[in-house]
């Protein structure tokens, strides 16, 4: 009996720690321009971009799965901005590079895509051009990413 206390104190304690295993990081902007990164943005503050940080394994139902998310963009560009909010939907961050002016990036989209046409949503080794909803979730299933739109507004 003393040799199962330490055991179920263990589980207890695994079962309490594992969702402080990732964290997600929004950078904040109020309305005079103060840039503020907070787990949550304050009242009076908008949340401007959100990264995803996960320090270890994360349980089941996490948004990260395998593999870093990428998406290339152009400032001004419609079809992008419903890619962000089609990521931003279902709780899913994504490492967002914009290829405007950066000659590194656009050959790096050109060898992902084949192409330089954006929106283009690299998940693992599929890449996604243009803003193609069955094509996005096929993909992140696939990862293992959760497809689910997140409607805790959090």
């Amino acid at each position: 009996m003393k040799g199962t206390r330490p055991i179920l104190l263990l589980l207890a304690l695994t079962a309490c720690v594992s969702p402080a295993l990732a964290v997600d990081i929004h950078k904040c902007k109020d309305n005079q321009g103060n840039i503020t990164y907070e787990r949550h943005c304050p009242p009076g503050t908008t949340s401007v971009e959100a990264k995803h940080y996960a320090t270890g394994t994360s349980g089941a139902g996490s948004s990260r799965a395998s593999g870093p998310l990428t998406l290339y963009v152009v400032p001004d560009c419609d079809s992008c901005k419903q890619v962000e909010d089609f990521l931003a939907a279902r709780g899913i961050s994504v490492d967002e590079k914009n290829v405007n002016d950066d000659i590194d990036l656009q050959n790096e989209l050109k060898e992902a895509a084949g192409d330089l046409r954006v929106p283009a949503l690299k998940v693992g080794d599929d890449v996604i051009v243009g803003y193609n909803r069955t094509a996005m979730l096929n993909a992140l299933s696939k990862a293992g990413f959760n497809t689910e739109v997140d409607k805790t507004g959090q």
